[in-house]
């Protein structure tokens, strides 16, 4: 794995590895089991009203009444509604970033809100905004014009249309302690129980990064990170007094061969990681209960390292929640066999002890986030006391969380197989290796094959899975494919996707000769470019090897990114399916028989499994579903079906191959199989 100059980097920034020195209930990185209390035992189902009235009117677009509209969603009225539909926080408006003093009056609804919150047991999260106003911060604080981001042109980079919202440069130290005040306000002088950081997205865009201090510490992030010699190495010269942040178009599904684009994109996840690093201390330090949310979006088909210097893997550890709001709300077409969800996002989530804040809307999509989520049903819309449609709709699924959060508390990922998403990969490597991961997704989640998302992290913990998915993962670090060996060799399970699979190395540097992937894999001679699949034991182990997917007539030859428009299963996906099978040699842990359009998460907890069943394609219920449980030591006695749409049911347990099986009887949009 590359050497990314951690290190280096907390001392670039003056920390002088403070973190090292921060008490341990402050810690940014906190595992799973140890995030804020009331959020695991209470959950999270919440709506939003987070902008400002004076931003509401700068920016345009509201009606004739609207205060009529702002007073009603502060009052105590509309609270105790709130909590009647079975809402529990709200996320507020509390520095969009027009000056504290500009947002006073802002301020002042805000207080009254998180009074009438409190006084009803409810919860209140405090929205943060990043950008800067420039026709009134830069009156109201003296030298905030010089937290603006430029671009190559030295023009400040806005945000969307907005012209008077600029993106600040957050390696400013101005800057920096100013969002630490407001936080500081929010907690302390508000009583807030969640700190939403918003536009995250959006802070370190490709093209920024012109100005004098981001330049420097570029320069400076070279120099600790390579010696003079290995920078000779990695960029052909040693002295970087007068590198620039490369100016290239963004084209983020092509391939990156350029080094110092490889080393600027690296620099930008550092840097951005190390803000949220000192956000996320500063808050613990203030209040180790409150949460820490963002919002990165979720994981879906972009090339967030390259277009927005962000890798989940290294920002989830630093935080409780994080928010998507990303085109892949769920959804199912039949014609096309093609699902749209947010399991990616959601599993991510999960794999990092983090939950997902999202926007549902309907019934399937307050299912989908009960299955997959971590104790949180997301932000749903107000119509929820307003429309007497949507309450008949969307009541019954809050009603059923809320009536049943022993079901989602606690709970572990039943994962038998592990797909590899390497940074250097999908970064380096662009449409062929993001492609080819989605699409390996895609079929195990149309399966309801038990498995997980795994990162750079995980290369040290490749036992904890009976399968490898490799699809098309080709910048590959040797010490990488030296684990992978050992873990086959040990009696693992290896599924290969892609001819192009470790064709290079982290740097994207070809392999050639006897340091091809399936030489250094110990494999060489098994498998050739010209044949077809291949299947064969290598030591203890199996490796499952599939030249590449086929791609359905739909999907284009590249593009900017891998739309939910593409997320059609492979047509040779049965094929995958039987490498799969081949590779595990035995049963999943849980098998669900059913169709296409249902989707299942797998859990175990104490004595007890869990199968939550999510029908995409509500409209057409899904009858008679064999649940089959292969969980070595697990012998279930009794059987429960739980939903919002009936009352529980008692299934059924006989043995079955081996194992055990239940029969589900029927499953409209959502049910949860409980074996004890």
């Amino acid at each position: 794995m590359i050497n990314r100059g951690l290190t280096g980097f907390f001392i670039i920034f003056g920390l002088a590895l403070s973190f090292l020195t921060v008490p341990e209930d402050c810690r940014a990185v906190r595992p799973p089991d140890q995030k804020p209390q009331w959020w695991l035992d209470d959950g999270i189902c919440f709506v939003g009203n987070w902008e400002p009235l004076s931003f509401r009117i700068r920016n345009g677009r509201v009606p004739r009444d609207y205060r009529a509209q702002y007073e009603f969603e502060h009052q105590e009225s509309t609270v105790r509604q709130l909590k009647e539909a079975g809402i529990n926080m709200v996320i507020t408006h509390f520095y969009k970033g027009l000056g504290l003093r500009h947002e006073k009056d802002d301020l002042s609804y805000t207080r009254k809100l998180v009074k009438n919150l409190k006084k009803h047991g409810m919860y209140a999260g405090a929205y943060i905004g990043s950008t800067l106003f420039s026709e009134t911060l830069y009156r109201e604080v003296p030298g905030s014009s010089d937290w603006v981001q430029l671009n190559r042109r030295g023009e400040p980079i806005v945000y969307s249309d907005q012209y008077f919202r600029e993106r600040a440069d957050f390696t400013k130290a101005g800057y920096r302690e100013q969002i630490k005040e407001v936080v500081r306000m929010a907690i302390e002088d508000y009583g807030m129980n969640l700190i939403h950081f918003d536009n995250f997205y959006t802070m370190f865009p490709l093209d920024a990064g012109f100005t004098s201090n981001v330049q420097k510490l570029f320069r400076e992030y070279l120099e600790l990170k390579y010696k003079p010699k290995e920078r000779k190495v990695r960029i052909g010269f040693e002295d970087v007094s007068l590198v620039r942040p490369p100016r290239v178009t963004n084209r983020p599904m092509a391939p990156v061969t350029d080094p110092l684009v490889q080393e600027w994109i690296e620099f930008r996840v550092e840097v951005l990681s190390d803000f949220i690093r000192e956000l996320s201390e500063h808050i613990r330090s203030l209040d180790p209960e409150a949460v820490v949310e963002f919002n990165p979006h979720g994981i879906w088909g972009q090339n967030n390292a390259y277009s927005n210097g962000m890798d989940h893997a290294r920002l989830l550890p630093l935080s409780d929640i994080f928010w998507s709001e990303d085109p892949d709300h769920a959804r199912y077409f039949p014609e096309q066999r093609r699902m749209v969800s947010k399991i990616r996002s959601y599993k991510l989530g999960r794999r990092f002890g983090n939950a997902l804040f999202s926007y549902n809307n309907s019934p399937l999509e307050l299912a989908e986030a009960m299955a997959f989520n971590r104790m949180c049903l997301g932000d749903v819309p107000w119509s929820m006391i307003e429309d007497e449609e949507a309450k008949k709709l969307n009541r019954r699924f809050i009603q059923f969380f809320n009536q049943n959060k022993e079901l989602y508390r606690g709970l572990e990922t039943i994962a038998d197989v592990g797909v590899m998403r390497d940074f250097e990969s999908l970064t380096f490597g662009g449409w062929v290796p993001f492609l080819a991961t989605v699409q390996a997704e895609q079929v195990l989640i149309q399966s309801r094959v038990p498995f997980t998302l795994l990162f750079d992290q995980d290369w040290d913990e490749l036992d904890n899975y009976k399968v490898i998915v490799l699809a098309a993962q080709e910048n590959l670090e040797n010490g990488e494919i030296e684990k992978l060996k050992s873990y086959v060799e040990g009696g693992g399970a290896l599924a290969v996707v892609g001819g192009t699979t470790g064709a290079f190395d982290g740097w994207r540097r070809a392999r050639e000769g006897g340091e091809s992937f399936w030489s250094l894999l110990g494999a060489g001679g098994q498998v050739s470019e010209d044949a077809g699949p291949a299947r064969f034991a290598l030591g203890k182990g199996r490796v499952f090897y599939l030249p590449g997917f086929e791609n359905h007539p739909a999907v284009p030859e590249t593009d900017d990114q891998v739309h939910p428009d593409y997320w059609y299963l492979p047509l040779n996906w049965e094929g995958f399916l039987e490498g799969l099978s081949y590779c595990r040699n035995g049963d999943y842990t849980l098998t669900v028989e059913t169709k296409p359009y249902v989707a299942v998460a797998h859990y175990r907890k104490d004595g007890v499994r869990q199968v939550h069943l999510v029908n995409y394609w509500p409209a057409h219920p899904v009858r008679h579903i064999p649940v089959i449980v292969n969980d070595s030591g697990f012998a279930p006695a009794r059987a429960t079906l739980y939903s919002p749409e009936h009352e529980p049911l008692n299934l059924d347990v006989s043995k079955y191959r081996g194992g055990w099986m239940t029969l589900v009887p029927q499953v409209n949009t959502y049910g949860v199989v409980v074996l004890e």
